[in-house]
């Protein structure tokens, strides 16, 4: 049995939160607080860290981290990254420019963890018909590298663990290629 942590990043409303409820086995860790900043659009907002397990059916499992998505809690993503097996980088593809929306969190995987294994995973979809895939994967590998990108509803526990799934092979590709020097 092998453990990874997973470090989930992305901005504010992107569904962090509903991502790690969606898989967790048991019960989930959050510090969410009452929302004060009106532009966010919620009720609650995230200010230190969710928590999860997820027991996979290989026997390994996931210690999910989702991190607080406002700008002003990015003092917390690189101390979470810290011992990371791998990031999602969680955006909501309804906004004008998702990959925008992940600016810092790609910044600051670049600077503090940037062979880091990595999906990014588009939320909401159903709410973003013009969504172009290939910007946003071309928009994505010039500010890191080229990742997978998989557009996703975060409250569904399927296509999340479809999502793991793509981060667990880029896991194993990192460590293939480390064992081979």
């Amino acid at each position: 049995m092998r453990e990874h942590k997973i470090v989930v990043l992305g901005s504010a409303g992107a569904g962090k939160s509903t991502l790690v409820r969606a898989i967790a086995d048991g019960v989930v860790v959050d510090t969410d607080v009452a929302n004060t900043d009106g532009g966010l659009g919620k009720a609650a907002t995230t200010v230190a860290m969710d928590y999860a397990d997820v027991a996979l059916p290989n026997g390994d499992r996931l210690r999910l981290y989702g991190t607080p998505g406002q700008q002003r809690f990015g003092f917390i993503w690189p101390m979470l990254l810290q011992g990371a097996s791998g990031a999602v980088l969680l955006a909501d593809a309804s906004l004008p420019d998702p990959v925008e929306a992940l600016a810092g969190h790609l910044y600051t995987l670049r600077t503090h963890a940037p062979n880091l294994p990595a999906v990014v995973g588009l939320s909401k979809p159903d709410l973003a018909p013009h969504l172009d895939l290939d910007h946003c994967a071309d928009a994505i590998a010039a500010r890191l590298r080229a990742l997978p990108v998989v557009p996703m509803d975060a409250r569904d526990r399927e296509q999340v663990l479809w999502l793991m799934d793509a981060l667990m092979g880029e896991i194993e590709a990192h460590a293939w290629v480390d064992a081979d020097g």
